[in-house]
């Protein structure tokens, strides 16, 4: 699976330019003029898959997991 645009890692990466929020050189990304986060998500093969989508600001965060089921 990959998404565009590529997503900030969700785990304890401490390395540099590993693109967590947790690794060196890591910067919050400007939100889109809209406020609307676009992701496209392609799946190399069918299957069940579930998303989890984090929202974080810092200080509070959130989740929602998403179902999807690729046919073809």
């Amino acid at each position: 699976m990959t998404f565009d645009p590529v997503q900030t890692k969700v785990w304890e990466d401490t390395r540099a330019n590993s693109n967590p929020p947790w690794g060196a050189g890591w910067e919050t990304p400007e939100p889109p003029p809209d406020n609307q986060w676009v992701v496209q998500a392609t799946f190399s093969e069918p299957g069940a898959y579930v998303l989890r989508c984090i929202a974080h600001d810092g200080t509070l965060g959130t989740y929602e997991d998403v179902m999807f089921v690729v046919t073809e």
